[in-house]
């Protein structure tokens, strides 16, 4: 991604330029004309192309119109006299990155490079990323691109055409509810109830009445007989998510229900039998527990028939854009918008932990979503603190970097990146830079060639 075409009938100014930016270490090619162009530009790819507005044969927005369909992969950018603006709006809106205004200095010239380059990384790792997501391993509604969790979706495949009990762990949100119902989907009782109970949102004195039932007058409000969660589930299978809140005294009372798949409802002297698949989830350390007295060793072992433990998204940095990707598609379906990550954005959200794990990651991207302007989205749409925990992590690196310096070998550092972030800020433009820096404008530019002669040698 280094390739340059320069279209321009100057031959003095093709000359001067192929020179300069070949000694830069881009690839170079020129062409003085439209016909000699477009022999040219069949074998770029990925690359730059300088149109001159006018040339011998025909006009450079003639050729951005031709170019643009023909080779969508490279970027275009017009260069037009002094005073034809109207041209240079006409090649914007033809497809151009960008236009300069003639004459055109050297670094006006690798400013713009720089920033095309960077926009063709950006649309090469979204084309890679989106490839990517057709390659990913997928079991239902799952997404991964890690080895970790292609192990998982293996694994969910397995299982899921037995009878087995199967034991999910895990931080909160990273999609346990999401494989039990994957899991329940591929299984032979896929046409049967997949019923979820959140036991730590239900109250232990109703627990029991919420899964085997009651008969009518059993207590206070009970005023009819109701079947319970395990009934309901009968043939399909039976979610019980925070398995780790429940008490001691309710741990005996699921057991047997978990052993012969039998149970009493509440005020019934009746035997009830069903055919369930039980399938539990929590965020606790389980085990721990069961050393600590605090949960049944019999239960533990009898719901621990499998046991699949799904890592917290920091642990699996690889899914991070994958998933993103599928939430953001879910998103284009819905509002007929091209939304898109820049890399900037995206290196962003791969360092960030996410201790609310895929969750948080979905509900950053749906903010983000409502809050843009433009279909790019930007690092302000999302959750400051994604932006702050990155400035911290950059700035802990940036340290560690600097302490293996020597106090020259710091300054110039430094010197660099506020460089840098001026010329970000200024969109590019020296002037706007120098003043921000409060330096004058040819400091600013000896400053730039010193520094990136430094970095190109």
């Amino acid at each position: 991604m280094n390739s340059i075409l320069l279209v321009d009938d100057e031959a003095k100014l093709l000359k001067i330029f192929q020179s300069s930016l070949t000694k830069k270490g881009y690839d170079v090619r020129t062409a003085a004309n439209g016909q000699e162009a477009q022999k040219k530009i069949e074998t770029l790819e990925n690359g730059i192309v300088f149109l001159d507005y006018k040339l011998p044969d025909t006009t450079g927005l003639e050729l951005l119109k031709e170019f643009s369909s023909l080779y969508p992969r490279n970027i275009y950018i017009m260069m037009t006299a002094y005073g034809n603006i109207d041209n240079a709006v006409a090649a914007m809106k033809a497809g151009a990155f960008d236009y300069i205004i003639k004459p055109v200095k050297l670094e006006q010239i690798l400013i713009v490079i720089e920033k095309a380059f960077e926009w063709l990384k950006v649309k090469e790792e979204n084309t890679l990323l989106k490839e990517k997501l057709n390659q990913t391993v997928i079991v239902d509604e799952l997404f991964g691109a890690s080895s970790v969790m292609k192990t998982i979706f293996n694994l969910v495949e397995r299982v899921s055409t037995t009878d087995a009990s199967i034991l999910l762990q895990g931080e909160s949100g990273t999609g346990k509810s999401m494989i039990a119902k994957a899991i329940h989907r591929l299984s032979d009782r896929t046409n049967a109830p997949f019923i979820p109970v959140n036991c730590a949102s239900i109250p232990e004195q109703l627990l029991e009445s919420e899964l085997f039932g009651h008969k009518k007058g059993a207590f206070t409000g009970a005023v009819t007989d109701r079947k319970g969660k395990f009934e309901a589930a009968n043939k399909g299978t039976l979610f019980l998510d925070e398995i780790g809140e429940i008490t001691p005294s309710f741990q005996a009372k699921l057991l047997q229900a978990t052993q012969d798949k039998s149970f009493i409802p509440v005020g019934s002297d009746d035997v009830k039998y069903v055919d369930v698949r039980i399938i539990t989830a929590t965020n606790c350390n389980l085990k721990e527990m069961v050393k600590e007295g605090k949960f049944r060793e019999d239960l533990y072992y009898r719901l621990n028939i499998v046991n699949i433990y799904i890592p917290p998204l920091r642990e699996r940095r690889d899914d991070i854009l994958i998933l993103a990707e599928k939430f953001l598609e879910k998103f284009r379906k819905r509002d007929g918008k091209h939304y898109e990550l820049s890399q900037k954005v995206a290196k962003y959200l791969v360092t960030y932990d996410w201790p609310g794990n895929v969750r948080e990651l979905e509900n950053a991207v749906e903010r983000a979503i409502i809050l843009c302007r433009e279909s790019e989205l930007s690092i302000d749409d999302f959750p400051s603190e994604i932006k702050e925990a990155n400035l911290y992590s950059y700035s802990s690196d940036l340290n560690a970097e600097k302490d293996a310096k020597t106090l020259p070998e710091k300054v110039e550092a430094f010197e660099r990146e506020l460089i840098l972030k001026a010329l970000d800020d200024a969109m590019g433009q020296p002037a706007a830079a120098a003043k921000k820096l409060g330096i004058s404008r040819q400091s600013l530019l000896y400053k730039m060639n010193k520094y990136f002669q430094h970095s190109n040698s």
